[in-house]
């Protein structure tokens, strides 16, 4: 294989905090915040010089305490692997508690974990000392045969074990896209926040055309940098979903839950646009799910917690059965089977005020061994609408029927090429909802899916504490402040009393 690395020795910038959410994170979890503490990983380096170099330097001072487990054998110091590490599990990283990283030289980690060009019978092997993380924050290409074995024998593994591969792609705004390993269908492409990297599709001739690259932006100088700022926010995730009582439910450790959460939790820039038309008979459906250049928008770990720490979201076979049952939490998320055949999952979503909505769909192509070479595994189909719910039945807000309903953004999403899904929507009115998944194809594997949502309500009347809901906590503020102005006085009078009270308890949640 012919590996393509820019090697980088000057000192990458720190992520900012502010920027990916986890100021928020810790100011609302304090001490219980997670640090990526017990969650091993894989750090994949290209060599950087003529003989092995592909190891952290584990001198650094804020290594200390952490193991670094050689897999492709002895090596040098390499710069690049240092700052990678830095931005990971260093002083620059919000996963400081990481101390297990297992390294691999990039060549090393395609044969001796992918196992590529051995044939059908030899798998990939199971996860390096139980990792379920890898970064690589490389590039390479050895020819276009052998980048779809190897993206196929990596899927594979994604799929099998539910891990998570975070990779970069090119620097240079526009560049093409690289082959490896950000053209992966199950894992995650990483883009710089300011946008100078590569975007678009994979390279021709790679699975897939038309895919669109990549899926999340993160602060760095380089997209090697910020890759793992991408990947410090998965072991996060990963660290309280194996922990109680988040642990109960094995769903929420998998790979693609994690990967779901990231995307439908990612913020976007005014900027960002997936292409929907906001006029005419086809407003609010994007047939490409995401920003061109950002894709699902910068990643915000906060926002993601909110989603996975949620209980998860069992759907409704039917429409009918969703729209008579409880509703479901303004952030939640599901993971599923979604058959070879046919299939649908139905949700009831109440929001209680005027809001913004983000929805993610990811599922995972599931290659056969025998489809590690040869032609292309049949990748599912899946789209995803949001519906009004009107006197028991769901409605389409597609088109003038949605004018007065959303202010911008997609309700439908149905790209026929990509393996994720996204609804941005801004300014949805108070009411209740049906969010919707279908499959379109019925040939090809089964495979696993997670669907993840939050809903940001923007007004509420009356709730006074801006949890997004009116009750007793409410109350409690508007009494305490009876009698006087600011807090309470809902009919703008200039004081707090029975009319206001009154407002009050006709919004009661």
């Amino acid at each position: 294989m012919r590996t393509s690395l820019a090697i980088i020795l000057t000192v990458a910038a720190p992520a900012l905090a502010d920027e990916i959410g986890y100021e928020e994170l810790a100011a609302r979890l304090g001490s219980a915040v997670p640090t990526g503490a017990g969650v091993p990983i894989v750090q994949v380096e290209a060599n950087e010089s003529a003989g092995l170099s592909y190891r952290p330097n584990g001198s650094e001072p804020d290594f200390a305490g952490k193991s670094f487990t050689l897999m492709s054998g002895a090596s040098a110091n390499s710069g690049h692997a240092t700052f990678v590490g830095k931005n990971l599990y260093g002083q620059y990283g919000i996963a400081k508690g990481i101390t297990q990283i297992s390294c691999f030289d990039a060549n090393n980690w395609l044969s001796s974990y992918l196992r590529l060009g051995q044939g059908q019978s030899a798998l990939p092997l199971a996860p390096t000392n139980g990792s379920k993380l890898f970064n690589c924050s490389w590039i390479g290409s050895a020819g276009v045969n052998t980048d779809n074995e190897i993206l196929r024998r990596a899927d594979y593994a994604m799929q099998r074990d539910g891990t998570l591969v975070i990779a970069g792609v090119n620097n240079g705004a526009g560049g093409a896209v690289p082959a490896l390993m950000g053209s992966s269908f199950n894992g995650i492409s990483v883009g710089l926040l300011n946008g100078n990297h590569s975007y678009g599709a994979p390279p021709a001739g790679i699975d897939g055309a038309g895919r669109q690259k990549p899926e999340l932006v993160a602060p760095g100088e380089f997209t090697s940098f910020s890759t793992p700022v991408v990947s410090a926010c998965s072991a996060v995730l990963y660290q309280f979903a194996n922990e109680l009582p988040y642990s109960l439910n094995v769903n929420r450790r998998s790979g693609v839950a994690v990967k779901a959460s990231l995307l439908a939790g990612a913020t976007h820039g005014q900027a960002w646009s997936n292409g929907a038309p906001q006029s005419g008979a086809s407003r609010g459906v994007a047939t490409t799910p995401i920003d061109p250049v950002v894709g699902f928008g910068t990643v915000n770990v906060d926002r993601a917690h909110r989603i996975l720490s949620a209980d998860e979201a069992i759907g409704q076979a039917t429409a009918s059965a969703a729209i008579s049952g409880p509703s479901v939490g303004l952030a939640a998320w599901e993971y599923e089977v979604i058959s070879s055949t046919t299939f649908e999952r139905h949700w009831r979503i109440d929001v209680p005020g005027t809001a913004d909505v983000r929805v993610a769909l990811t599922w995972n192509r599931n290659p056969a061994s025998s489809q590690f070479t040869g032609s292309a595994p049949i990748l599912q189909n899946n789209d995803i609408k949001l519906q009004r719910i009107v006197n028991g039945q769901p409605v389409s807000m597609v088109g003038d029927a949605g004018v007065s309903l959303f202010g911008s953004g997609n309700v439908v999403s149905q790209s026929a090429v990509d393996n994720v899904e996204h609804l941005s929507i801004d300014d949805l009115a108070p009411g209740s909802y049906l969010l919707s998944v279908n499959r379109v194809t019925t040939t090809g594997f089964a495979t696993i899916a997670a669907l993840a949502w939050i809903v940001d309500v923007t007004a509420v009347p009356g709730d006074l504490n801006g949890d997004g809901v009116v009750n007793g906590a409410d109350l409690g503020l508007l009494l305490s402040n009876w009698g006087g102005s600011g807090v309470g006085d809902l009919s703008g009078d200039g004081v707090v009393d029975g009319a206001d009270l009154g407002l009050l308890l006709s919004a009661w949640s």
